[in-house]
């Protein structure tokens, strides 16, 4: 933020002539001119602790006069810390500060505080210097003495400003607080000489009363708090939602506030033709003829050699440095910064006068009273070749690529002999990107493995030039919080190198990632398939505009801003035979966004590319309809390429060639895990899933193990544990499930372990287990199940039939229950009579059938039905392809059916993923030939 005018939330800003001005604090009575505010002291006992809140203005002979009284309840110790010091700030340039009252109500006791002789200290207030913010403002402190609580205390002063750079022009802004602020009594009441011309205005949606005409004064006043505001959508334009202010102000027309200010910074954009400005001019000059590049040489000599500090001294917050006293010390705030662009421009010729402009809220500007306070800001627009430019000397970076970037400030004022009124400051899409992602993959190692992933993303602009710092400290530690942020974003999984660069001359800071990401395709329902608009995916445009009151309010449009998307995918096997789905080439817009898509598969390779232009504006409200139905269509159409249905899937390759493919992917992360601190675990984990991936269970396990020794979860020994249990390491698996209960006592660790108890002849002792758990409503499916299978290993068949039977009386539709009881049934080959009728209703009742499937291809298996059983399989692994049970069923099925080449393999398939499967289906009866 650039400040040009402050206002304070409960205070007033004015302007008015030059006048002389106190350091010091001056105590005096109330102004004959307030209309003191009268307490009913009998009922402040009671009721909000601000008993009252009166703020009163005067503009009378330019001069504006402040006042505020304020009484307190100090009903805690918290209240007498907060309420105990006081503090006031003024300018000492523009006026003085005077104290009234200063008093303790103790009962029917007053403490006149300033009778008694306490007066404040003065400070000179230069808060914002970090800021490089230096105001000249004086604050006056103190710390109430004799305060106690349950003590009233009332304070009352005066604040007047006679601004040097106005003339005679006044002006004043009050916040109007609305419920449910609670306060005892409030208003704001404003005066001025009859007939004086002061206009005034308080919004939006405040209903002013009738002014009243007292002793030859106009006094408008306003009872507080205002009604609870109503609600309007987050998407509103700003105006909607801006805060209730009273304004008043002796300006008639924008026009007259240009023509009041514009003579300040016409007199400070004078040059001296052998003078250090004219000589910059000058060799800008003799560097190129072009005008559009002398512009943009101009501003980046105010942005790159001028630093920013506000100078508010001597009436600085509207008087403007000369541009040749702020060329010599080499610093100014928004103004001059915008006289020094502006002289230089026109020294050269170039058409061009500094503006006003507001950086928030600006869209409600035609609407307000022509004030100076409606603006916090100033830029200079600069006419070349017959396009408007609004350069801006404070911000950075800026070239001829983005000086056609309109600001999203809405109207300008610009500062013109004779004055000027508002022009709109209309957007325009910007003609080249602010923000461009490239992306590349190598795919190749397989659909289903690792991709190699590199990233750069390329930032221009102001956003760029934030890497300039970044090159220039050169910080690993900077590389190492992108490197641990970046990744899901960038969709890498694995960030393994990060190099920062920025171009001057272009104004680009870019950032290159490389790293490892999981496999892009996904498999649903037989396909393997990867959505190509991932990263580009639209957000539908759906505004909430439900409520009868919001139905004629528009909708606002962010912007404006370009951005591209380009995505290379170097695919595995032949491109040839992968097929895109959807519309390639897209040309489509909504609600001020176009959408510019187009993919291609050729030399091996998937490529796609999106680009988004949006754009600042509003969306009327009988617009929003056809708006929303061309957003919902754009978010509807879907990129996708499908991979072959015949591409190799990792369990099809052996231990050496899945090592052989993804040896690059170590590397990758092997570098991730070396460059990580000792306690960055990140890369660690990242490794573990990796190795989990291609089914190096040892591997996998060794890398948890460090992450546990340093910091266990339930989790993360869960995880180790399911890698012990794939090695047959059973016991170790069960000391983790155990200290993973420790850590997190929840029933499903516990029947973890009862599984790995009662698969090793500890029966017994998963049944105490299950039995000692507490057992909810929730939990009576799972513990019926595991209660059941436990008393089977234990040689209780018929009693773990009756309790999966009872349980399923309660609950019929259950299809996780049904399918248990179908798989009981399989597994343990009893009460084959009535499975399949239970296996066919689980299958029925399951929101994903693939492990029904499996369970009735048991049924089908022990009843000798091998082509049934083998179809069942066979649709199982459709729905899911990663079920090694069922690839090692159908390895056993075709060795029944005679085809032991093919079984073997299919099992050979199934050890790969899990080795522990063959000792598990061998407690069954069930091996391999």
């Amino acid at each position: 933020m650039n400040t040009f005018a402050g206002i304070s939330a409960f205070a007033i800003i004015a302007i008015s002539a030059p006048a002389y001005a106190g350091e010091v604090v001056l105590y005096e009575d109330v102004p004959a001119w307030v209309d003191v505010a009268e307490i009913d002291m009998s009922s402040v006992a009671d009721g909000p602790s601000e008993v009252l809140v009166d703020w009163q203005y005067r503009l009378e002979g330019g001069t504006v006069h402040e006042y505020h009284d304020r009484i307190v309840r100090i009903d805690n110790l918290q209240a007498l810390t907060s309420e105990g010091t006081l503090k006031m700030t003024w300018a000492p340039d523009k006026g003085d500060l005077f104290v009234h009252r200063l008093e303790i109500i103790r009962g029917d006791e007053v403490i006149d505080l300033i009778a008694e002789g306490t007066e404040f200290e003065i400070l000179r207030r230069e808060q914002g210097l970090e800021r490089r913010l230096l105001d000249g403002r004086l604050t006056a402190t103190l710390a109430v003495p004799k305060l106690q609580e349950d003590d009233l205390l009332r304070v009352a002063h005066t604040i007047t400003i006679d601004d040097q750079a106005l003339g005679d022009e006044m002006q004043a802004l009050q916040y109007l607080p609305s419920e449910p602020y609670r306060v005892g009594q409030s208003r704001v009441v404003m005066s001025w000489p009859k007939d004086s011309g002061i206009t005034y205005q308080a919004g939006p949606d405040v209903e002013v009363p009738d002014l009243e005409v007292r002793d030859g004064f106009e006094y408008l006043t306003i009872d507080l708090p205002l009604a609870k505001r109503e609600d309007f959508p987050g998407d509103a334009p700003s105006r909607f939602r801006r805060a209730p202010i009273l304004r008043a102000g002796s300006f008639d027309s924008w026009q007259e506030l240009s023509q009041v200010m514009e003579p300040h910074f016409t007199a400070a954009a004078e040059l001296s033709d052998d003078g250090a400005v004219a000589s910059e001019a000058k060799a800008i000059m003799a560097k190129t003829d072009d005008p559009l590049k002398r512009t943009e040489l101009a501003v980046r000599m105010v942005q790159d050699q001028v630093s920013y500090l506000l100078d508010g001294l001597d009436g600085g917050n509207y008087l403007p440095q000369s541009a040749e006293d702020t060329w010599e010390k080499r610093y100014g705030d928004c103004k001059a910064k915008s006289v020094l662009l502006l002289a230089l421009l026109q020294y050269m010729g170039i058409e061009s006068d500094v503006v006003l402009v507001a950086t928030r809220g600006g869209d409600a500007t035609p609407e307000l009273l022509p004030l100076p306070a409606s603006f916090d800001h100033m830029i200079v627009r600069a006419n070349v070749n017959g396009t408007d430019y609004w350069l801006d000397g404070t911000t950075t970076a800026t070239r001829i690529t983005n000086m056609d970037t309109v600001p999203a400030f809405h109207y300008a004022l610009p500062l013109k002999p004779g004055g000027a009124g508002l022009v709109p400051m209309t957007d325009r899409p910007m003609s080249s990107a602010n923000v461009v992602i490239k992306l590349e993959a190598d795919h190749s190692a397989g659909v289903d493995l690792p991709a190699l992933i590199s990233v750069e993303m390329q930032m221009f602009g102001a956003a760029g030039a934030q890497f300039k710092a970044i090159v220039d400290e050169g910080d690993p530690e900077t590389e190492k919080r992108w490197r641990n942020m970046s990744g899901g974003s960038m969709g890498i999984g694995q960030i393994s190198s990060v190099e920062f660069a920025y171009d001057d001359e272009l104004a680009m800071g870019s950032i290159k990632m490389e790293g490892v990401s999981q496999p892009m395709f996904d498999y649903d329902k037989g396909e393997l398939t990867m959505e190509a608009d991932g990263i580009g995916r639209q957000r539908a445009f759906s505004p909430n505009r439900a409520r009868p009151k919001w139905k004629n309010i528009p909708v606002a449009t962010r912007g404006p801003s370009r951005s591209i998307m380009m995505n290379s995918v170097l695919l595995p096997g032949n491109a040839d035979d992968y097929t895109i789905n959807g519309d390639q080439s897209l040309d489509q817009g909504y609600a001020n966004t176009r959408v510019i898509r187009n993919a291609s598969l050729e030399d091996g390779r998937f490529t796609f590319e999106q680009q988004q232009v949006n754009g600042l504006g509003e969306i009327a409200p009988e617009d929003i309809p056809a708006a929303r139905l061309a957003s919902l269509k754009l978010t509807k159409a879907d990129l996708t390429v499908d991979a072959p249905t015949n591409s190799v899937r990792r369990w099809e390759r052996d231990r050496a060639a899945l090592d052989t493919l993804t040896a690059s992917a170590r590397k990758r992360y092997d570098m991730a895990v070396a460059e990580a601190d000792d306690d960055e675990f990140g890369p660690l984990q990242s490794r573990a899933q990796f190795f989990n991936t291609i089914y190096d269970f040892d591997n996998a396990q060794k890398d948890l193990g460090v992450i546990i020794a340093e910091e266990p979860t339930a989790d993360l020994l869960m995880s180790r544990a399911d890698m012990y249990e794939a090695l047959g390491r059973i016991d170790d698996a069960i000391a983790d499930i155990r200290a993973a209960y420790e850590l997190s006592p929840e029933n499903y660790i516990a029947y973890a372990e009862a599984r790995l108890l009662r698969q090793t002849g500890r029966a017994d002792e998963a049944l105490a287990l299950i039995e000692a758990l507490p057992i909810g409503e929730e939990d009576l499916d799972d513990f019926a199940s595991e209660r059941a299978y436990a008393m089977a290993m234990g040689g209780d068949l018929d009693g773990g039939l009756a309790l999966l039977a009872e349980r399923i009386e309660e609950e019929p539709d259950s299809g996780s229950l049904l399918n248990d009881a179908c798989w009981y049934r399989g597994i343990f080959n009893v009460s084959l009579d009535d499975a399949m009728a239970i296996c066919t209703k689980a299958i029925e009742r399951a929101g994903n059938p693939a492990s029904a499937i499996d369970s009735r291809a048991m049924i089908h298996y022990r009843l000798g039905e091998l082509d049934q059983a083998l179809a069942d399989l066979d649709s199982a692994l459709k729905l899911n392809p990663e079920l090694s049970a069922s690839r090692f069923m159908r390895g056993i099925v075709m060795q029944a059916q005679g085809n032991n080449a093919d079984g073997a393999e299919q099992i050979r398939q199934a050890l790969l993923k899990w080795p522990y499967l063959e000792q598990h289906y061998k407690l069954y009866g069930i091996e391999p030939q």
